[in-house]
């Protein structure tokens, strides 16, 4: 059953309408797209303590509805959520780090919001000491989807080879810096159309970017990233047409380690290279776990949000071409974990969409 409310918050003359959602239990990674092919923005949650994905289907005007069939079996302790065509069918699909445990489940969709396990799934993965982050691209260039996750214990990533049947094999590894522990994410940051990875490397307090080859081989570049990096999120933050990093760091929520929680950003010069913005680390709550990006007030720039594990708020940064324009709090409830930004009611206005995994729900934040 789905319950839920609308609140209103303004602060700093930014107005959000907001909708909680009860899901799952231990809501955490969430991601968004269109399951069913109506054109409208639907929402994936894993529920890390019930080993499963809710789906959530957007029927329009702010509503949604539960799946036939949510929540799916999405392995044990789903932790983080990777959306492609893994089969090629023209459907979307799930990808699921499992926390641990040394293995990768992989849910194919059938285009209308329902999910199985594919035929060889879950995968095993020989890491260190299980998984936590996943990416997929298509790494060689060969036309099929390959996934990576990291192996922490032993300083590196590890990619599997895909082919047409969702079936990953022929295990590749990577070193990286110190400890690639949680977050990993892909993208073309030197511009020559290959897929690139970055890691956050918890106890170096630096990022890896591998650099693709478009063959499945990587050069590696170590750029400073605050104190103990967890997440990472990529956007155009200062609008100069460069992919760049915003990355939170969280020594509160990684063993007690040195260091204060913050926002570190990292601006990408179109080479594959990276500098700190000045300012950085910004003050977040305590404990950041996650980070996304997206033009949350239409100005062309992309803004900041970031989930605070430990604080019963979320963190918002209106960025401009030369940092962070003003920054803002929503509430949310008890340990807020995944986020997400996209235009989820088709108003034109990006919106926020959180998980509470206390609460066992997810929470939308409609932009006015």
């Amino acid at each position: 059953m789905i319950l839920s409310c609308y609140c209103y918050s303004q602060k700093q003359g930014i107005n959000f309408d907001i909708k909680k959602i009860a899901v799952g239990k231990g809501a955490a990674s969430v991601e968004v797209a269109d399951f069913n092919k109506d054109s409208k923005v639907d929402i994936a949650v894993a529920n890390a303590e019930d080993s499963s994905v809710t789906i959530l289907l957007n029927t329009g005007k702010r509503e949604f509805i539960a799946a036939t069939g949510s929540p799916f079996y999405a392995g044990h302790f789903p932790n983080d959520i990777n959306i492609a065509d893994f089969n090629g069918d023209g459907n979307l699909d799930l990808a699921f780090a499992n926390h641990e445990r040394k293995y990768l489940t992989i849910l194919l969709g059938n285009g209308k919001g329902q999910f199985q396990s594919a035929p060889k799934s879950p995968f095993a993965v020989q890491v260190k000491p299980h998984t936590h982050g996943i990416i997929s691209a298509d790494f060689n260039n060969d036309g099929k989807l390959d996934i990576l996750t990291d192996s922490w214990g032993v300083d590196s990533i590890v990619k599997l080879n895909g082919d047409v049947r969702a079936n990953f094999t022929n295990p590749a590894y990577y070193a990286t810096g110190k400890h690639p522990y949680q977050r990993l994410r892909t993208a073309d940051f030197n511009k020559d159309g290959n897929a690139d990875v970055v890691t956050t490397n918890l106890d170096a307090n630096s990022v890896t970017i591998l650099s693709g080859d478009g063959r499945g081989n990587f050069s590696t570049h170590l750029f400073d990233a605050g104190n103990t990096p967890f997440g990472v999120a990529v956007g155009d933050i200062n609008n100069d047409g460069n992919l760049d990093l915003a990355i939170v760091d969280a020594p509160t929520i990684s063993g007690g380690k040195p260091g204060k929680d913050g926002l570190t950003v990292l601006l990408g010069d179109g080479k594959g290279s990276f500098s700190t913005l000045q300012g950085s680390p910004f003050e977040t709550g305590l404990g950041p776990a996650r980070v996304a990006t997206g033009d949350l007030n239409n100005d062309g720039i992309d803004d900041i949000a970031v989930s605070n594990y430990r604080s019963n708020f979320i963190s918002i940064y209106y960025m401009g071409k030369k940092g962070v324009q003003s920054s803002m709090k929503l509430p949310i409830g008890n340990h807020s974990d995944g986020i997400a930004i996209s235009d989820i009611d088709g108003d034109g206005k990006k919106d926020i969409v959180a998980t509470s995994s206390d609460d066992n729900n997810v929470v939308i934040f409609f932009s006015r």
